[in-house]
């Protein structure tokens, strides 16, 4: 049995080199500038999952090493800090990967730390006072969702590149590549349905069509918002949360959506579709969920069943 049929795509199509990632214009500016000039700043990376930040990094730290002959995974290391929550990862790993010695070459050292906005306050401190105390051989590239959640002094240290605005163009282009090498048939304006859906988060685009790919599309349709719609207006106070969540979850399993996409697009929906519902309390709604971030998946469905209710029912 040839187990190379069941990796998953998002793993097999992940890109290589540099020159196969899909970057925004500016993105691919800065690093194309990087590489040409030769010249490795610290990094901080941050926008939404899926858009490709820790791929990125990795290729572009590989093309830089192998410029300067120096590729060698002995100097480089990647950790995850929401892991130790933070301060243990700086205190030991990084500390110890600095001042260790490659066995076989010398060059550059990169610390790539992952999912940076779930560091403490402290372990964020102390990762800038560390800044400071290396050589120019060592490089830190830091990826996170939210920049919010860092530390304006601690960004301060970093070029900072939003991942976010990807090339539309240039995602259909590769999702267009891997369907073609998988032989499934997936018409080019579903293609656009699916990116529309996803933004720029080309890894749930991939798990879409892999999931999907022996029993067709199903491409969300206003037809999806509007039954939504319409549970939400006639359901009763009492059950409104159960009833809501239960269809919001319908649509997430059938979509490959995240709650909050679902949320965000439903949204959307009323405002380009419903202008009788865009109101004073629906708008003040709209600004609320937007701006949370911290909050529980539970409780944010749980918020939007009740107040979206009493936004479309009562009057301003």
């Amino acid at each position: 049995m040839d187990n190379k049929q069941y990796i998953p795509w998002v793993e097999k199509y992940r890109p290589t080199s540099f020159e196969e990632i899909v970057l925004g214009k500016q993105n691919k500016r800065i690093m194309t500038n990087i590489l040409k000039t030769n010249s490795f700043p610290n990094l901080l990376f941050y926008g939404p999952p899926g858009t490709g930040k820790t791929t990125t990094v990795i290729n572009l730290i590989a093309a830089y090493q192998k410029k300067n002959n120096q590729y060698n995974k002995e100097l480089t290391i990647h950790l995850n800090a929401s892991d130790e929550r933070g301060i243990d990862i700086i205190r030991n790993h990084i500390n110890q990967f600095v001042n260790s010695k490659a066995l076989f070459n010398k060059g550059t050292k990169f610390i790539i730390l992952d999912e940076v906005d779930s560091m403490t306050k402290n372990a964020q401190h102390a990762l800038k006072y560390l800044l400071h105390g290396f050589n120019k051989n060592v490089r830190f590239c830091l990826i996170c969702n939210y920049i919010s959640r860092i530390d304006e002094p601690l960004q301060n240290e970093f070029i900072r590149l939003r991942f976010n605005q990807l090339p539309r163009s240039n995602i259909i282009k590769f999702l267009s590549l891997i369907i073609s090498k998988e032989n499934v048939n997936v018409p080019v304006e579903t293609l656009e349905s699916i990116q529309r859906l996803y933004k720029s988060d080309i890894r749930s685009m991939i798990n879409y069509i892999q999931s999907n790919k022996n029993k067709g599309h199903i491409v969300i349709t206003d037809k999806t918002w509007e039954d939504l719609l319409q549970t939400v207006i006639n359901s009763k106070e009492g059950n409104t949360i159960h009833i809501v969540n239960e269809q919001i979850d319908d649509i997430g399993n059938t979509f490959n959506i995240e709650p909050k996409n679902i949320v965000k697009e439903f949204l959307n929906f009323i405002i380009r579709n419903k202008k009788n519902y865009v109101k004073t309390k629906f708008l003040n709604l709209c600004e609320t969920l937007m701006h949370i971030q911290d909050t529980n998946i539970e409780y944010y469905k749980n918020y939007f069943a009740i107040f979206l209710r009493r936004a479309l029912i009562d009057s301003p």
